[in-house]
């Protein structure tokens, strides 16, 4: 099924080789960009232990074709099966991405996926904390000033973790999302960190897809992580902070209320840790 005229795009997550092939280069040129912590060259294993297939209709172009009803496919295999079709839809997917396939095997039987961002502590301790919360309520921007204060980039958007060790994380290298709007709270963020990033349309507005290396310091991607803090954002007119163990639930207006935001941050975090789950 595989165009073998454009190169397989070959990554690495969490010592699993996959092969991504694309339809069209604009996706794997994409795909290069979005993956960049993760890639290999693709001479370096003798087979990919799972290969996805992205494709869409017209010129192939699946980047191209997201978010209009030009159907689109995602196929998958393992060295000994056959080509399975994961999903095909129109306007808007169903399923989890599988860009990263943590839902594919044989990763998914390693790991589980949950929404939010993590960065490890400044004291290479190994501890990490998590930032969850519903898209809009500003974690990215939380992540891009504890990179600013010395926290090392985890993951942003997902929060990989393992299966059968609770409390334990990966890293997994993706870009932050800086949307337009958080611009103004993120005032070192110029043009030259923003150049070359692609920006996309979102139903937040326009959205800069920006490197991690860019904004901060990297965590080590070869090394597990501990879940020690979880900092669980919602919107709210009046900044409220409740403390749950481990996880501090904060309501919070961005615009108005970082400064405090910042400090419940470091309060957290001050001597010593417990699991958050």
């Amino acid at each position: 099924m595989p165009d073998r005229t454009h190169p397989a795009v070959r990554a690495r997550f969490l010592g699993t080789t996959v092969d991504f092939h694309c339809a069209h280069p604009r996706d794997a040129d994409h795909l290069r960009y979005y993956l960049d912590d993760h890639l290999v060259p693709e001479q370096t294993h003798a087979d990919a232990e799972l290969s996805v297939r992205l494709e869409a209709d017209g010129d192939g172009c699946l980047t191209a074709a997201l978010g209009t009803a030009t159907p689109k496919r995602v196929w998958w295999r393992t060295p000994d099966g056959p080509w399975l079709l994961y999903e095909e839809w129109g306007v808007q997917a169903r399923l989890p991405s599988p860009v990263p396939p943590f839902g594919l095997p044989p990763l998914r039987d390693r790991v589980r996926l949950r929404h939010g961002a993590a960065l490890a502590a400044p004291d290479d301790e190994g501890r990490a904390l998590a930032v969850t919360g519903a898209s809009g309520t500003g974690k990215s921007v939380v992540v891009a000033h504890l990179l600013r204060l010395g926290w090392r980039f985890v993951s942003d958007d997902l929060l990989v973790l393992d299966r059968r060790t609770r409390g334990r994380l990966y890293y997994y290298g993706r870009p932050v999302g800086v949307r337009a709007r958080s611009l103004p709270l993120l005032p070192w963020l110029d043009a030259s960190l923003l150049a070359g990033a692609p920006c996309v349309p979102t139903r937040w507005g326009s959205t800069w897809m920006v490197r991690p290396q860019r904004l901060g310091r990297c965590a080590p991607s070869d090394r597990p992580y501990r879940l020690s803090w979880r900092l669980d954002l919602a919107r709210g007119d009046r900044f409220t902070a409740r403390a749950d163990g481990p996880v501090m639930r904060v309501a919070w207006d961005p615009h108005r209320h970082l400064a405090p935001l910042l400090e419940t941050c470091e309060q957290l975090t001050v001597g010593g840790s417990r699991r958050a789950g």
